[in-house]
């Protein structure tokens, strides 16, 4: 680790600088920032009353030698950097010097340090930013940082400290979320004497996610590993049975520091769409792997806002990344390898898609807008829902269950099919399909065409929206005051009275119109699917259970109905077994 020295004016003058302590959260960060910096395999943070009398962080780094110790509370002294340039080319997780000097001013901050070829340590105490002692000290190589009574000079900003079990889960929560950016640092979490939270630093990811959010949550997780070019991206993606209403468990690492980035959050969305129900957000754990030429993270002191050089690229890179790890699941005993050309080419025509029509403008920046991307779309009927080949398997079709299951036995295990849901999926996959490409001819023409009264809100819906209900299939025309008149259907196989599926498309859009949302068109399509698929308790002949099971096979995505609701569940012959010798 190089020497600390004092930045030059010009890069002092060119760094976001500003307060970086306004919490005890704020001090934890910083020194074991600066563990992590210092190439510590083991970090251990002990912290009381909320981290507002103690904390303490102690590692096994490199240390700090005795003649910088003085320097490193000076303001803008750093070892991390020594010319503006460095900004751009610096992976550590500090740089601007600012941390200590501001930890100091406002506490009572005690350092204990050694490095590997000092024969001793040196113990320094400083108060309000004065040092009042310093001495040598027996001590193993690493640094220990002592901060007591923070703010006790500034009680102001200590008013308006929450209460101590609120700052201890701000804590709690920047530990957790650095042990899951640093899988190869040991970590142990202590409040108040009590163990809270360890890692082994075995650099196994889901160990700390089975530690932090249990088995189910670890076990329906599938890992990602993209590369393209100079950009790698690693971690883990939830599937449908564990996405949430809020995006609390979508966590975003670039280089091992966590971020907030709006690009890499819509990517997000556009990749789990269809795989997570409709105004839920998936869960993801993203570490993001690029060199530091092509982002700027010297926004904001805390270091969490961050500038791509090129927007689109990360964009499609984290789409990428994510699309892929969500079909990477089996569909009735499938086992097949879809890490090929066949889930390269579903992917690429979906991004095809996503890139060259309006909604460009609600993902990118004015000035990373992708106009120069090709807006000639492939016009197969089949190229952006279907398989290139349609997975193989036998099954041996044994009944419906409660006139909702479809039972199908595949080797030594059962699967129950969501007639519901199944079907749903394939409507929303033919309309989809319909609606990107612009076929606007898939409509049913009713014999005799239907006027139907609305309310105001019903009609001022329908008058907003018309061009959407022509591109999934209704042929219909405004009628007077308050009225429709419609003289054809989407083209699909309805179980229900058509007015009624109107009717219900109507009300469910006008209830999701009241919450806020960005994609009506998704959930528009979603509705339509969903109001003219079988429902549970409507009988199935034996055909229109094995056309459903055939064209389920041929889908990319059959995982799912597009609310999120899982098209089928599956048990195998010992869990059956088990349960059977267990209710005995």
């Amino acid at each position: 680790m190089k020497n600390i020295v004092l930045l030059d004016d010009l890069t002092i003058n060119k760094i976001a600088a500003g307060e970086v302590i306004e919490r005890p959260a704020n001090v934890v960060k910083e020194l074991v920032e600066n563990s992590i910096d210092a190439g510590a395999s083991n970090i251990i943070i002990e912290i009381k009353n909320g981290g507002k009398t103690f904390i303490k962080i102690s590692d096994n780094g490199n240390g700090i030698s005795l003649e910088d110790i003085p320097l490193a509370l000076e303001r803008h002294a750093t070892s991390k950097i020594r010319k503006i340039e460095d900004l751009e080319k610096t992976y550590t997780m500090g740089f601007r010097g600012e941390a200590l000097a501001s930890i100091s001013s406002i506490s009572k901050l005690t350092i204990i340090s050694k490095t590997e070829n000092a024969e001793v340590g040196i113990k320094v105490t400083s108060k309000a930013g004065n040092i009042l002692s310093a001495e040598e000290v027996i001590t193993k190589t690493g640094t220990t940082m002592l901060v007591e009574d923070l703010f006790f000079n500034v009680p102001v900003r200590y008013k308006f400290l929450k209460n101590d079990a609120t700052e201890f889960r701000y804590i709690k929560e920047l530990v957790e979320k650095l042990a899951l950016a640093n899988s190869n640092i040991s970590f142990k979490f202590i409040n108040n004497n009590k163990n809270i939270f360890f890692s082994n630093g075995n650099g196994k990811i889901r160990d700390i996610i089975y530690n932090l959010y249990g088995k189910d949550i670890e076990s329906n997780l599938e890992d990602i590993n993209y590369e393209d070019k100079n950009i790698k991206i690693t971690g883990v993606v939830g599937n449908t049975l564990i996405a949430r209403e809020k995006r609390k468990d979508q966590i975003i690492f670039l280089n091992k520091r966590n971020i907030k980035n709006q690009t890499i959050l819509n990517s997000a969305d556009q990749a789990f769409k269809g795989g997570t129900g409709i105004g839920k957000f998936g869960f993801f754990i993203l570490n993001i792997d690029m060199p530091a030429t092509e982002y700027d993270i010297n926004v904001h002191p805390t270091k969490t806002e961050v500038r791509f050089k090129d927007e689109e690229k990360v964009y499609k890179s984290v789409y990428y990344a994510i699309k892929n790890a969500t079909l990477n699941k089996t569909f009735l005993g499938n086992t097949e390898n879809e890490t090929g050309e066949k889930r390269k080419n579903y992917v690429e025509n979906e991004y095809k898609f996503l890139t060259n029509n309006f909604r460009t403008n609600k993902y990118f920046s004015k000035n990373t807008m992708l106009n120069s991307m090709s807006t000639n779309l492939q016009k197969s009927d089949d190229i952006l829902i279907k398989r290139n080949e349609k997975r193989k398997i036998e099954y041996k079709y044994i009944g419906i269950l409660f006139k909702t299951y479809i039972v199908a036995e595949v080797g030594d295990e059962i699967y129950l099919i969501d007639q519901h849901a199944a079907h749903e999926r394939l409507l929303y996959e033919k309309i989809k399909a319909n609606y990107k490409q612009n076929i606007t001819a898939d409509t049913q023409m009713m014999l005799i065409p239907e006027v139907y009264n609305l309310s105001h809100k019903e009609f001022e819906f329908v008058e907003k929206n018309l061009e959407l209900f022509k591109n999934v299939g209704y042929d219909l025309e405004l009628f007077g005051e308050n009225s429709v008149k419609i003289v054809g259907m989407p083209d699909l196989d309805y179980r229900v009275e058509k007015k009624e599926a109107f009717f219900d498309l109507l009300d469910e859009m006008l209830t999701f119109n009241r919450s806020t949302s960005k994609d009506i068109e998704e959930r528009f399509i979603a509705t339509v699917a969903c109001k003219a698929a079988v429902k549970a308790g409507m009988d199935l002949k034996e055909k229109e259970v094995h056309d459903l099971i055939e064209n389920l096979l041929e889908l990319n995505n059959p995982y799912t109905c597009p609310h999120g609701r899982p098209t089928t569940i599956k048990l195998n012959k010992n869990e059956i077994l088990t349960k059977n010798i267990t209710n005995l």
